[in-house]
This record gives C-alpha cells, structure tokens and sequence, in this order.
C-alpha cells in the first residue's frame, strides 16, 4: 500500500451508515406530528448547544445524545457534525410530511 495514501477504518464508516439507517427506519414509525416535532427540537436543540470539539459536553446534550444512540459516534467531531445534521434533515422532510 502506498504510504501516501489515505487509510480509512470500514468498520467506522459502516456503522455511521448504520446510524442513519436505523433512524431513518424508527422514524418511519413516527406517525404523530407532534412526535416528530419534539424530535426535531431535540435534533435543533443539539444544533444549537453541541459542539463536538469541546471536551465538555453539557447534560441536556448528553440525555439526548444517549438517547438517540449517538453517544459512541462522537470521536469524530466531524462525523458527529455530519451526523446530526443528516438527521435534522431527515426529520424535517418526516415533519413537513405528515403536516401535508
């Protein structure tokens, strides 16, 4: 293998796709607007007051971290960013849905 080349774990970026996948089949489920309206404040929540670089993460983040299962995904700052924003934007599409 060339040195100069970038190497990449398969394992990490399988499981950030299964991290998606998983969402996106649990909110398939969510057949409430005001259901998939609290997720998206929490998802805006964590927009607004996570920040992945700093060491310290506040306790609303972690609660809703943990509940979302993204807790593990975070040594990655970027990833976590990529993350959360995938998700937010799933959500979106989901609420403007079932308000139609």
């Amino acid at each position: 293998m060339n040195s100069l080349q970038k190497q990449t774990n398969p394992d990490t970026r399988f499981s950030d796709l299964d991290v998606i996948a998983l969402f996106e089949n649990q909110l398939q489920l969510i057949t409430n607007v005001s259901e998939a309206e609290m997720l998206f404040k929490k998802l805006q929540f964590l927009g607004l007051h996570f920040d992945p670089f700093q060491i310290e993460i506040k306790s609303e983040c972690l609660q809703i971290l943990d509940q979302l299962k993204l807790s593990e995904h975070l040594s990655n700052p970027y990833l976590a960013t990529n993350i959360l924003l995938r998700l937010l934007d799933l959500t979106e599409e989901k609420l403007k849905g079932l308000k139609q």
